[in-house]
């Protein structure tokens, strides 16, 4: 299933879950395909494609004369129903996804935010004077001007998956919307206050309050429905870093690329053959051959006649790397983009969890730094880290981003042999390295996250620096926190 299949499905769901919560009802109009276009941040096929679902299924009519109206009339007590239902089977989902809002998204939001330009926080201010515009529309559309001043289109899918899993939906209970507004005024409002008068510290303790107020409003809503029977299937959040999530070569390459990291097949090996792969995976033969045309075009591999594909050694990468290629280019800015997440939420993720795991793994991400100390590898300290948070980090939302994100450093393997040499690298990184030890040590969560924010801050700047270098412009566009914030 294509990715454009994958966002149809959940447009699909969202707007019958509004039709459903009775945000719109029997015969009124719902958004052209075009607004719903602009307001959800996909493509006019894939609005197109939901609607032609929902008027298959009967939720509603579309014609080129009254435009696309609702069809399917509920009662309040049908109403009352769906709510309910829906929020049962996404119960454990959305609390864990609530608790993870704040150490994912408040430095981005906030730097969004700081980010902004005048005239953007007046286009901002504006849209709460569309009275007409709905509340998800609001959101997703503040959003979209708050975290697009960051310039990640990586984060800002993660940002839109978010949003239609939780926000939308969240959104659409009236009940809840009264819990949000304090006498009236949108919190959005007064963060845009705060932005025109430079007051910053408060502006990040504001998003801060927000995200916390929308998981504790979450909580309410349990807790009103607390008697009912919640012991139904349970939906997982999911996401992953592509653009097409779904397209099978790319998830071969990530496999293969990881077993390479891993040392499964070193330099100057071969990867198992063409058709070996296809069995083994249970994918066409023609998904692997593209699979290692995408290894082949980042240089960690290459095709050899007679012989198969062949595992290149580091400092061969780059030279071998076709940075002509579009799909090499945007894997190696997404592995910048990735970076920059990492960077603005490592710091609150990391002392989170840190501070919640257990002795034994403590004792295995001090394993992981002292293997890279035996192999004099302390630039990919950090790596190790990250790892560690991907698998034991608190929440399951947060594992699962950190995950996909870790994933998409791998694509940032031809940079790595444009790295200074050994000597030079190991006075930069060794630094690091014992600051991470040391913390480890003494369960020092705080000391160790704030020096791991540090580290990626420095990554961020050479990986947007090398690819600018290489004519990827759009690297360029990377925010960061400046260092005394």
């Amino acid at each position: 299933m294509e990715q454009n299949m994958e966002l149809q499905h959940v447009i699909y769901d969202i707007l019958k879950t509004q039709i459903q919560f009775g945000i719109y009802r029997f015969g009124e109009r719902l958004p052209t395909i075009e607004e719903e276009s602009r307001l959800f941040h996909v493509s006019i096929k894939t609005i197109r494609a939901a609607y032609q679902r929902l008027q298959k299924e009967s939720y509603i009519t579309m014609s080129q004369k009254v435009g696309v109206k609702v069809k399917v009339q509920y009662s309040e007590q049908n109403i009352r129903l769906h709510i309910q239902g829906f929020f049962s089977r996404h119960k454990d989902a959305l609390i864990d996804l609530s608790c993870s809002m704040r150490p994912l998204f408040s430095q981005a939001q906030w730097l969004g935010f700081r980010n902004a330009t005048p005239e953007l926080l007046n286009k901002m201010e504006r849209l709460f004077m569309q009275k007409e515009v709905l509340p998800p529309h609001l959101m997703i559309q503040l959003l979209q001007y708050i975290y697009g001043s960051l310039n990640n289109d990586l984060l800002m899918r993660l940002v839109c998956q978010v949003f239609m899993f939780y926000q939308a939906p969240f959104l659409s209970v009236p009940e809840n919307l009264k819990n949000l507004e304090t006498q009236g005024y949108h919190p959005f409002l007064h963060m845009i206050d705060l932005c025109r008068e430079q007051m910053w510290t408060q502006l990040r303790a504001d998003v801060d309050a927000f995200q916390e107020h929308l998981s504790h409003t979450l909580q309410q809503l349990y807790n009103r429905h607390s008697g009912q029977p919640l012991s139904v299937p349970q939906i997982r959040f999911a996401w992953s870093g592509y653009k097409k999530a779904s397209q099978i070569r790319y998830s071969l390459g990530m496999e293969l690329l990881v077993s390479i990291s891993r040392g499964e097949y070193p330099a100057g090996s071969y990867l198992p053959s063409v058709n070996k792969l296809a069995q083994d995976k249970q994918v066409s033969v023609s998904t692997v051959r593209r699979a290692f045309s995408v290894l082949n075009g980042i240089g960690v591999t290459k095709s050899v006649n007679g012989a198969g594909t062949q595992v290149l050694p580091l400092c061969e990468i780059a030279d071998n790397c076709d940075f002509t290629q579009q799909t090499v280019r945007n894997r190696m800015l997404e592995h910048a983009q990735s970076l920059q997440l990492l960077a603005l939420s490592c710091k609150e993720v990391t002392e989170l969890t840190i501070a919640s795991v257990n002795a034994e793994a403590i004792e295995l991400c001090k394993e992981r730094l002292h293997t890279l100390q035996r192999t004099q590898r302390y630039e990919l300290a950090a790596y190790g880290i990250l790892g560690i948070i991907a698998q034991y980090a608190p929440y399951d939302t947060i594992r699962t981003v950190y995950t996909a994100l870790f994933q998409q450093l791998l694509w940032g393997y031809p940079l790595r042999s444009m790295r200074e040499d050994r000597e030079t690298l190991n006075a930069l990184f060794l630094p690091y390295f014992h600051s991470f030890m040391d913390c480890l040590e003494r369960g020092d969560a705080a000391g160790l996250s704030s020096k791991l924010e540090a580290l990626l801050h420095r990554e961020v700047n050479f990986a947007a620096g090398q690819l600018v270098k290489l004519g990827i412009e759009e690297a360029a566009g990377l925010v960061l926190p400046d260092t005394d914030q």
